[in-house]
C-alpha cells in the first residue's frame, strides 16, 4: 500500500504547483485521445461513453468513466472512482473513497484504496492486486491475478471468483489502532483461491461447501455453508 501513497502524494504536489489545473473536467462521448491526460485539483473528472483517453488524476473529486471507454491510470486522493460496464483501465487508486467496477471491466494492474470499499461486478478481470486498508472488498465472478489484501474490514468473494495469488489479512499495527473487530472473509459458491490464505490475525472465515480449502488454516474461525445461504 505504500506505493499508492507515494503515487498519490507525488500527483498532489505536481498538480498543486500548476495553478491552471482547477475545476471539473468533462470528456465527451467518443473522444479519441489516448495520449492526452486530464488533471485537476479541486473537481471531478467525467469521461463519456466509448472514449479513449490517457491518465486521469484529481486531488479533491471523483473520477467517473462511462461504458465502453478506455483510460490510463485513474487516481484521486479524496473521492470515489466509478467505472461503468466494459471499461478498460491501466489501474485505479484512491486514498479516501470507494472504487466501483461495472460488469466486464478490465484493469491491467492494481485496484487500491486506503479508506474505502472496492466492488468488482460480474466478469471483471484485474491484472494486479485488489487491496484496501480499511474497507470491504467484494468481487462477483471476477478474475484477480494478484493478491486480495485488507487490514480492517471484510473480503467477500462470490460466484466463481478466481484469485491467482494470496488472500492476505494483515495485522493491526500502531499504538492508535484500536480496532479489535475480527475481519470477515467469505469464499462463496465455486470460488477458487490458487494461492494461500495468510491471516495475520484471527478472522471469521465462511466457506461454501463447493470451495476447497485446507483444514488447518491458521487464525481462522471456520463456518461452512451451502446452497444460497448467506450466514455471513
Amino acid at each position: 500500500m505504500n506505493k499508492i501513497l507515494v503515487l498519490i502524494l507525488a500527483s498532489t504536489f505536481s498538480l498543486t504547483a500548476c495553478g491552471g489545473f482547477l475545476g471539473s473536467k468533462t470528456i465527451a462521448d467518443n473522444t479519441e485521445a489516448p495520449n492526452k491526460d486530464y488533471d485537476t485539483v479541486n473537481g471531478s473528472i467525467k469521461v463519456g461513453h466509448n472514449a479513449s483517453v490517457g491518465d486521469l488524476s484529481t486531488v479533491n473529486g471523483s473520477v467517473k468513466v462511462a461504458s465502453s471507454s478506455k483510460v490510463g491510470t485513474a487516481e484521486t486522493v479524496n473521492g470515489s472512482i466509478v467505472f461503468d460496464e466494459d471499461v478498460s483501465a491501466k489501474s485505479a487508486a484512491t486514498v479516501n473513497g470507494s472504487i466501483k467496477l461495472g460488469a466486464n471491466c478490465l484493469i491491467e494492474e492494481d485496484v487500491e484504496t486506503v479508506n474505502g470499499s472496492i466492488t468488482a461486478n460480474s466478469s471483471c478481470e484485474i491484472g494486479g492486486d485488489f487491496e484496501s486498508v480499511n474497507g470491504k472488498l467484494k468481487a462477483i465472478n471476477t478474475e484477480i491475478h494478484g493478491n486480495v489484501e485488507i487490514v480492517n474490514g471484510s473480503v467477500v468473494l462470490l460466484d466463481g471468483t478466481i484469485v491467482h495469488d494470496d488472500i492476505i489479512i494483515k495485522k493491526n499495527k500502531g499504538f492508535f489502532n484500536k480496532n479489535k473487530k475480527k475481519p470477515v472473509v467469505v469464499l462463496g459458491k465455486n470460488v477458487e483461491v490458487k494461492g494461500d490464505l495468510e491471516f495475520g490475525r484471527t478472522v471469521k472465515l465462511y466457506v461454501h461447501d463447493s470451495v476447497e480449502v485446507d483444514d488447518d488454516i491458521e487464525n481462522a474461525e471456520v463456518t461452512k455453508f451451502s446452497g444460497d445461504e448467506s450466514p455471513y
